[in-house]
């Protein structure tokens, strides 16, 4: 290995000491594991630390891993995990990602229960059997297949892969997988019920030709949620570990430009801390992507790492003009690092050095980190946070969103007055609702400091529409639904530019300023000159 590349190697892997890891799979799962790899120390770490992927079923992941470990070491020919095989694991890992992301913020959302149900927990349990239980299900019955010697490629639907697993004793699996509840979303006949003690859901589903329902409470239905969820946080750290422990079975191209093999660098260089979301390249050799979610804001810190892991993908990829790293995190503006690969080139043959390279890059324009504000600001605050909408027998509001600014508390909305007909009546609609909507609170940001609060706001813009229709929400004097563009200003004085529209566009309306509010009527009928 270049020594270079040996130095970056040794340098970013030890930002994370994984002992404790290996301490606690060791304790609780797996007695044999001797290390962990490089490949799966994010997923491992992600699953035994975090919520709700800590909750796993522990019964589930012994009897996988046990099954896998005795198909790998009773198989005449070792076991190979090639593209298909892995691209299912991907498919199932990132989809059990996303969804991890999905239950940590609407498990607890205060909503409605009929509302939370419709949004969240039919649609989650049929995605934990869909896109997660089945991918890691397959990835097991193929290495199934190579080790017995039978081709189970045709079984591919969820219900032929549960037979598959279940005749070649995956018992833990099948506990808490209930393929009944998933016909009845999948196929849209769930109805609630509602009674004084609560919600009762009731699921529809055929088996053998006759339509049966079974009758399940909210919290019971979350107890099925959870358990599916669980038996599934087993399944893949049974799966991972057992790649871990055989990381040699892993049998593709490394250096080839598919998803594949991207996903797999993605794989090992991402740490707890520094996670990274994605590799691609845009078909061409112009620019390697690199997606980072970084936890450690400074500056100085986003270089180091830029740095040394640019040296380690060039390792591996070499012949691009360019490498580009994002670096996201709730806290900040997403910001970019690029190198040109003469640069890396560079670094890697030792010609320059790190701090010489970046300082390069850095009078180049090309690393651009924003900090995060000082502000304190509760993240859970601005993540459930919810305008309000109105209805009035006269008109209704929704659409509410924020576009404040350091100095400037400014919101836009859309506004539904109906058939309206006089100009006046529409005027007085106007007034108010910008009475109702400039009192309305915003939330701070995040990633840079605005006016918010429940102040009073300094600006409004405000869509007015006839009737609140899927389409028709065009700002063009073709769009009958449009009736005119509100630019409200508490100071008079607006600092929107035409209306944030193409000139060609704005120049079409009728424009006239009444008080404080600039108007750009459609049509010609309500405009006094």
């Amino acid at each position: 290995m270049n020594l270079v590349v040996s130095y970056c190697h040794m340098k970013y892997y030890s930002f994370f000491n994984p002992e404790n890891l290996l301490r606690q799979i060791r304790e609780e799962i797996d007695p044999t594991i001797s290390a962990i790899s490089h490949e799966m120390q994010y997923v491992l770490n992600k699953i035994t630390a975090s919520d709700p992927c800590s909750f796993l079923d522990v019964a589930v992941c012994k009897q996988v891993l046990s099954l896998l470990e005795g198909l790998h070491t009773g198989c005449a020919s070792s076991l190979k995990v090639d593209d298909t095989i892995f691209e299912y694991f991907l498919v199932g890992l990132n989809s059990y990602y996303q969804l991890s992301e999905i239950m940590g913020d609407l498990s607890s959302f205060n909503i409605s229960e009929e509302i939370k149900t419709r949004l969240y927990r039919l649609p989650t349990y049929a995605t934990i059997l869909e896109s997660c239980l089945s991918n890691f299900l397959r990835v097991i019955v193929n290495l199934t297949g190579q080790a017995v010697g039978k081709d189970y490629a045709p079984q591919n639907t969820l219900g032929k892969l549960l037979t598959v697993i279940e005749s070649n004793g995956y018992t833990e699996v099948l506990k808490n997988v209930n393929t009944n509840l998933r016909n009845a979303i999948n196929h849209g006949k769930v109805s609630i019920e509602k009674e004084a003690t609560g919600n009762i859901l009731c699921f529809y589903f055929v088996e053998n030709h006759v339509e049966q329902c079974v009758r399940l409470r909210t919290y019971e239905f979350d107890r099925e949620l959870n358990s599916a969820y669980d038996t599934v946080s087993g399944l893949l750290m049974g799966l991972s570990i057992f790649i871990n422990n055989h990381i040699d079975i892993l049998d593709m191209d490394k250096t080839s430009r598919k998803y594949v093999s991207f996903s797999l660098l993605s794989m090992e260089i991402s740490l707890p801390g520094v996670f990274c979301r994605s590799i691609s390249d845009t078909g061409n050799s112009k620019q390697l992507n690199i997606e980072i979610e970084i936890e450690d804001t400074d500056r100085t810190y986003i270089g180091q790492v830029a740095t040394l892991l640019l040296i380690l993908i060039y390792e591996r990829y070499n012949g691009y003009e360019q490498y580009m790293l994002s670096f996201s995190n709730p806290r900040m503006i997403t910001g970019w690092v690029r190198y040109k690969n003469q640069e890396i080139s560079d670094m890697y043959n030792k010609r320059i050095g790190f701090d010489a390279a970046l300082k390069s890059v850095v009078e180049r324009g090309d690393f651009i980190i924003f900090g995060p504000p000082a502000e304190d600001v509760d993240l859970n605050e601005v993540k459930y946070f919810i305008f309000p909408n109105r209805a009035t027998s006269r008109y209704k509001i929704n659409n509410v969103n924020d576009a404040s600014l350091e100095d400037r508390k400014r919101l836009k909305a859309h506004l539904y007055i109906g058939e309206v007909p006089t100009r006046d009546e529409i005027l007085e609609i106007i007034s108010e609702a910008i009475d109702w909507l400039k009192n309305v609170k915003n939330p701070p940001s995040p990633v840079k400091y605005h006016k918010y609060g429940s102040v009073e706001a300094d600006a409004l813009y405000i869509n007015v529409y006839r009737r609140d229709l899927r389409k028709s929400k065009e700002l063009l004097p073709s769009n009958d639904n449009f009736v005119c563009f509100v630019d409200y200003n508490l100071s008079g004085e607006t600092t929107l530019q035409r209306g944030g529209l193409p000139e060609s566009v704005w120049n079409r309306f009728h424009h006239e300023v009444v008080g404080n509010l600039t108007i750009a009527w459609r049509e010609g009928r309500y405009f006094t000159r």
